[in-house]
């Protein structure tokens, strides 16, 4: 291997500049936690244009070589496989794109194979629709595979054209970084392409965002209401944890899989930017708005774009009064829930205090009143909401999932004179809406403590209310 000119004047490696770059105050540099493997290869070095010894590293979405990387997402990869005088043969690995190219070579096909099987995972696919046939069933698109029909995938769209704007093209690459940060599944997500588009496919889901829910009828009850807002905000807390935002919460963002048999929710589309001046604050600003916007949205088909503070204070002052009662806004229900929206919109709020916020706790209270009766009356609410006590929300949760957790080691963590946290539940989003039997006879046992009456909306099955998404 000492002799390779050949195959540096055959692959051109010396007309070409390497990918790497400076990994410090990077997006990677903060989310790049877990080696996935480490190898010690040769490496075609640019500027003395011959191979070294080398350690790489590789981590999801990243090579890393010392205090350099490459992000895999805006690379293809090859590898071709060449005889010597000396040997019986060299794989050279090539990740390259429009800016460069870098080389990696090794005599050993299993340490080969290995590398490759990541390449393949992080790197750009080509030949999408040699794959993939592309189905639109009313929800984000799906991916099936063409081979294997049970193999689906949640597929994120996106217009080559419209990525042609560096900024907007390394939010897109951001985006993919933190998406492999924060996955569920080790297979996702995986990025291909075809001439005009990017498609970055998830897990099996069928997902709604809560725009389009909101437009088509979702009845947004309490339970589910508060539970998707506690779970957004679980989601914030991981994104606090690694000192990123997510930059783009938003009705058209937060998903819900509305196949599967409890709540899930997946936050997508988030728009870091390096070196910017947006934090975790302003996600729990927008957060306030998303509350906002279905709180007081008024099945006119119009969702609010402005916040009206003076409708927000004038009707949270009224709420003040027990006796107050209200019928213009649907999901409105209680004074707790505006205090909590008044909070998200001021400065100072952060996600630790949010996430002990009274709304939560009167909710836990309420869903300990219903186990209670639900035992006395075995056809008490079980089309509403399921109860898990080995079950509690906290950080620990995954895009949406909820994962056990010690109950002891959260209460330690918090400040004495913090709200505790709320129980979990599990609410049922495919049977959620039971007869009117059924709801008329639950109603009469939840407690509205400082809360405006529930209306009796009449809302279309799931199947029903679904409008196709799509992605700009």
């Amino acid at each position: 291997m000492n002799n390779l000119k050949y195959l540096i004047d055959e692959l051109k490696m010396h007309e070409s500049s390497s990918l790497f770059r400076l990994m410090q105050e990077t997006l990677f540099e903060k989310l790049c936690q877990q080696e996935l493997i480490k190898e010690i290869v040769q490496i075609y070095q640019h500027k003395s244009k011959e191979f070294e010894l080398k350690e790489i590293q590789i981590y999801d979405n990243g090579l890393v070589i010392e205090s350099l990387y490459i992000e895999l997402s805006k690379c293809y990869h090859e590898i071709k496989f060449t005889k010597t005088k000396h040997c019986d043969g060299l794989y050279v690995i090539i990740l390259q794109n429009n800016y460069g190219k870098d080389f990696i070579m090794t005599n050993n096909e299993q340490q080969m194979k290995r590398i490759q099987v990541l390449f393949k995972k992080f790197c750009i696919n080509k030949n999408f629709f040699g794959k993939y046939q592309l189905l639109q069933k009313n929800c984000l698109p799906i991916s099936q595979a063409i081979k294997n029909n049970s193999e689906e995938h949640f597929t994120q769209v996106y217009e080559k054209k419209l990525l042609k704007d560096p900024k907007e093209f390394q939010i897109f690459h951001n985006s993919i970084t933190i998406m492999h940060a924060l996955k569920t599944k080790p297979s996702c997500p995986k990025l291909y392409e075809d001439n005009y588009k990017y498609y970055i496919l998830g897990e099996k889901m069928k997902l709604q965002s809560l725009e389009t829910l909101l437009l088509n009828g979702f009845d947004f009850r309490e339970i589910p209401f508060v539970s998707i807002i506690y779970m957004i905000l679980q989601n914030l807390q991981k994104y606090q944890q690694r000192n990123i935002y997510h930059g783009n919460i938003n009705l058209s963002s937060v998903f819900i899989n509305i196949e599967n048999e409890t709540l899930e929710i997946v936050i997508l589309f988030p728009r870091y930017v390096e070196n910017s001046n947006y934090t975790i604050e302003n996600d729990l600003y927008n957060l306030g708005i998303l509350i906002y916007q279905i709180t007081f949205y008024t099945e006119t088909n119009r969702i609010k774009q402005y916040v009206d503070l003076d409708l927000i204070n004038r009707i949270h002052n009224q709420m003040a009064d027990q006796n107050y009662k209200q019928n213009q806004y649907q999901f409105l229900y209680r004074f707790s829930q505006l205090d909590l929206l008044k909070q998200l919109l001021s400065p100072n709020i952060t996600v630790k205090r949010a996430i002990k916020h009274q709304w939560f706790v009167t909710i836990q209270q309420n869903i300990k009143h219903q186990q209670i009766h639900k035992q006395l009356n075995p056809i008490f609410l079980p089309t509403i909401v399921e109860i898990s006590d080995s079950l509690i929300i906290s950080s620990s949760l995954n895009d949406g999932r909820i994962t056990n957790i010690n109950n002891q080691q959260l209460l330690q963590d918090q400040d004495p004179e913090e709200y505790q946290p709320i129980q979990c539940q599990i609410v049922n989003t495919i049977t959620m809406i039971p007869s009117k039997r059924k709801h008329d006879e639950a109603s009469q046992y939840l407690i509205k403590s400082k809360t405006v009456p529930n209306q009796q909306v009449k809302r279309a099955s799931l199947p029903e209310i679904i409008k196709q998404t799509t992605i700009k």
